[in-house]
C-alpha cells in the first residue's frame, strides 16, 4: 500500500513539474523586442493601461502586465506606446526625407496625391531598401504628361522628389500641357488607360492635382479618373480644383463637391487633400454628412499656418492670390532659400524665369483654424512633405545635417507639432492618436488594403509599427527660418517598423531598412473600358432604331457675328461630347460655344433696345 501510495505521488510530482515547467517556458518566453512599463494606447479599443509588450517576427505577440523578456529591450517608463504614425501626403520620399520623418514618428510614408508611373518598377527599386513603409497611387498629371507633353516618362522613378523636374520639362515649349490642355476623347481615354494600368499593376489608387489643371481637367474627365479607381474599388485622393480660393463662383468647396458626387454616385472612396484652407468647415460637413450614409470619404490636413508649392502654381498667380484670396505678396510669399519675403515683382520674375522654385505662402486665417482641426473625428494629419534640397536646390544625402534642409518646416515637424498642440489644448490624447494613424489605417483598409487594416493599432496579431513618445514633452523643433526648417522633432525616442528598432534614444539607425511595401496584388489583366459616344447612346438613351439626336442648329447671327469666320474647330455644326473645346474668349470658359454665342446674341438685342438713359 505504501509503495503504491508513493508511486502515485512520485507520477503526480511528475506531472506536476512538467506542467509547472510549460507555464515557465511560456513566461519566459524571449521576444526578439520587448517594451516595458509604458502606457499602451489604442484608439479602436479604447485600451488605455501600462502594460508590456512582446514582439516577434514583426507582429505584436503579447500585451501584458506579466514580466516578459526579448534580446532587445525598451524602457518605456513615463511614455505613452502607440502606433507608428501614417502620412498619405509624403513628397519628400529620399532618404533624408524618410529619416527626418521617422524622427516625427510616422512609420508609413505614402505619397498619395502626385503619385507614380511604372508602378511594379517603382515598387521593386525599393523593396528591402527605405526604412519605412512605403506605397503609391498612380497619378493623373503624370498620366496627362505623357499625352499633352509628349513625356515618356519612362523607368522607377517618375515620382517625387523628381516631380518638378517633369513639370520643368513639360513647359519647355512654352506651355504646360498637363495643366491647361483640354482632353479629346481619344487622349482622355488614353489617359485612363494609363491609371488603369498602374491599378493593375497594384496601386493603392489614383492621385490627382486637379487643382493645378483646373482649366485643362474637364468635369468629366475627373469623373474618368475616379471611375477608374471605382473599377478596383479603391480611392481617389484629390488635390481639388479650386483649392484655395475664396472667390465665388469658384469657392473652394465648390471643387470638393465635385469630387464628392462623383464618389458617391461611383459608391467609391475619396481622399480630399489638405483641406486646411478657404470653406474647409462646409467641406468637413459634408465628409461628416457622406460618413453617415456608409460612405468611405474623408480629409487630410497639416498643422502649419503657410502652405508651399513651386512659383508657377495657378493658386499663386495674382488673379488667385491678390484678387480672390486678398492678400500681399511682400507679407505672405517666403522664399526659405534666401530667408527672404518677395514682392509682387520679385515673384513674377521668378514665376517666369524658374516655375519650379520652392516657396511657402502664408494664409494669416489659418492661425485661428488650426484650433479648431485638432478636434475633428477623422480628420487625419498628412504632412504633405516637400523635395528635401538645400539653399542651392540640390538632394540631400541620408549623412546630410538637419541644418542643411531648405524649405517648408512640415516635411520634418507636423506630427510632433500636433501632439504638442492637443497637448496644450487639452484634447483627449487618443482622439489625437486617431488623427495620426487609427484614423488613416482605418479608411484605407476598409478600401480593401490588408496591410492598413493590421496597422494604426496597439493589439495582439497586429503589425509591430510603433512609436513611443513623452506626452509631456514631445514637440516640434522646426521653423520657417533658415537653417531650422528641417531640425527634427524632440520627445519620440524610440520608433519600430515591421518590429525592427530604426529609432533608438533619438538617433536613427544607418543601414537599418524593415520598410514594407504598401500595395494591392498584381492582376493579371486590366480593367480599362473607354468612353465612347456610341456606349454613352447605348446606355442612357432609349432604343429609337437608330435615330442619333440633332446636332443643334445654330442661332441666326448678325453679320459681325457670321459663323463663315469661325475657325473650324469652333464651328457649331461640330458636336463635341469630351472632346476639346476651343473657346472663343475667356467668357467662354463658363459654357460651351452654342450657348456663349446665344448669351452674346442676346446681349447684343438688348443693347440695340435700349434708350441712351439706360
Amino acid at each position: 500500500m505504501r509503495i503504491r501510495l508513493f508511486c502515485a505521488l512520485a507520477s503526480y510530482s511528475i506531472l506536476l513539474a512538467f506542467w509547472l515547467c510549460g507555464i515557465s517556458q511560456t513566461e519566459a518566453q524571449e521576444y526578439d523586442v520587448v517594451i516595458l512599463n509604458g502606457r499602451v494606447m489604442d484608439p479602436e479599443t479604447d485600451f488605455d493601461e501600462v502594460a508590456n509588450i512582446g514582439i516577434q517576427g514583426g507582429w505584436i505577440t503579447k500585451i501584458t502586465k506579466d514580466p516578459i523578456s526579448g534580446k532587445q529591450t525598451i524602457n518605456a517608463t513615463g511614455h505613452v506606446v502607440a502606433a507608428g504614425f501614417i502620412d498619405t501626403e509624403q513628397h519628400g520620399l529620399t532618404d533624408w526625407g524618410i529619416k527626418v520623418n521617422l524622427r516625427d514618428g510616422v512609420t508609413t510614408q505614402m505619397d498619395f496625391e502626385v503619385g507614380a508611373l511604372n508602378i511594379s518598377q517603382w515598387y521593386a527599386k525599393r523593396d528591402g531598401k527605405l526604412q519605412a513603409n512605403f506605397g503609391t497611387v498612380v497619378g493623373q498629371e503624370f498620366s496627362r504628361m505623357r499625352v499633352h507633353d509628349g513625356l515618356k516618362l519612362e523607368g522607377p522613378d517618375v515620382s517625387m522628389p523628381f516631380f518638378f523636374d517633369f513639370r520643368a520639362e513639360a513647359a519647355k515649349d512654352g506651355v504646360d500641357g498637363w495643366s491647361v490642355t483640354r482632353s479629346t476623347t481619344e487622349q482622355m481615354n488614353k489617359i485612363s488607360a494609363t491609371l488603369d494600368e498602374g491599378l493593375r499593376e497594384g496601386a493603392l489608387g489614383v492621385g490627382s492635382t486637379i487643382g493645378y489643371a483646373q482649366h485643362g481637367i474637364t468635369t468629366y474627365e475627373m469623373l474618368e479618373a475616379q471611375r477608374a479607381a471605382a473599377r478596383y474599388g479603391r480611392l481617389t485622393a484629390v488635390h481639388h480644383r479650386f483649392h484655395p480660393s475664396a472667390s465665388t463662383p469658384t469657392e473652394g468647396p465648390t471643387g470638393a463637391n465635385e469630387i464628392i458626387v462623383n464618389a458617391m454616385l461611383l459608391d467609391a472612396p475619396l481622399q480630399i487633400h489638405h483641406n486646411n484652407d478657404y470653406g474647409w468647415w462646409e467641406i468637413e460637413e459634408k465628409t461628416q454628412l457622406a460618413r453617415e450614409k456608409g460612405y468611405n470619404i474623408w480629409s487630410t490636413w497639416y498643422p502649419w499656418d503657410a502652405g508651399s508649392g513651386n512659383a508657377g502654381a495657378s493658386i499663386l498667380a495674382p488673379a488667385t492670390w491678390e484678387t480672390s484670396m486678398g492678400y500681399k505678396y511682400e507679407e505672405t510669399i517666403y522664399d526659405p532659400q534666401n530667408d527672404k519675403y518677395l514682392t509682387k515683382d520679385e515673384f513674377l520674375k521668378l514665376a517666369k524665369e524658374d516655375p519650379g522654385y520652392m516657396l511657402v505662402a502664408f494664409s494669416p486665417p489659418r492661425k485661428e483654424w488650426l484650433k479648431e482641426w485638432i478636434k475633428l473625428p477623422h480628420f487625419v494629419v498628412a504632412g504633405d512633405g516637400m523635395p528635401t534640397v538645400n539653399s542651392k536646390g540640390e538632394q540631400l544625402t541620408w549623412d546630410s545635417p538637419f541644418e542643411d534642409y531648405a524649405g517648408h518646416p512640415r516635411s520634418s515637424g507636423s506630427h510632433a507639432k500636433v501632439l504638442r498642440l492637443g497637448r496644450e489644448a487639452n484634447v483627449p490624447l487618443m482622439h489625437t492618436l486617431s488623427q495620426l494613424s487609427y484614423w488613416t489605417a482605418k479608411h484605407l483598409g476598409d478600401t480593401g488594403i490588408k496591410a492598413m487594416q493590421v496597422r494604426g493599432r496597439m493589439q495582439e496579431g497586429k503589425i509591430a509599427d510603433i512609436v513611443v513618445f513623452d506626452p509631456q514633452t514631445v514637440k516640434e523643433n522646426s521653423e520657417y527660418a533658415a537653417g531650422k526648417n528641417g531640425l527634427p522633432s524632440s520627445g519620440l525616442p524610440h520608433v519600430l517598423v515591421f518590429g525592427q528598432i530604426v529609432v533608438s534614444d533619438s538617433k536613427v539607425l544607418k543601414g537599418v531598412t524593415p520598410g514594407q511595401p504598401i500595395r494591392f496584388a498584381v492582376e493579371e489583366k486590366g480593367r480599362f473600358v473607354p468612353a465612347t459616344k456610341e456606349m454613352w447612346l447605348k446606355t442612357f438613351t432609349i432604343d429609337s432604331g437608330g435615330v442619333a439626336p440633332r446636332k443643334n442648329a445654330a442661332p441666326n447671327l448678325p453679320a459681325s457675328e457670321d459663323q463663315s469666320k469661325l475657325t473650324p474647330k469652333q464651328n457649331l455644326s461640330e458636336q463635341f461630347w469630351w472632346g476639346d473645346h476651343q473657346r472663343l474668349n475667356d467668357f467662354a470658359g463658363y459654357c460651351c460655344e452654342y450657348h456663349q454665342l446665344q448669351a452674346r446674341f442676346a446681349a447684343m438685342e438688348q443693347r440695340r433696345t435700349l434708350s441712351p438713359q439706360e
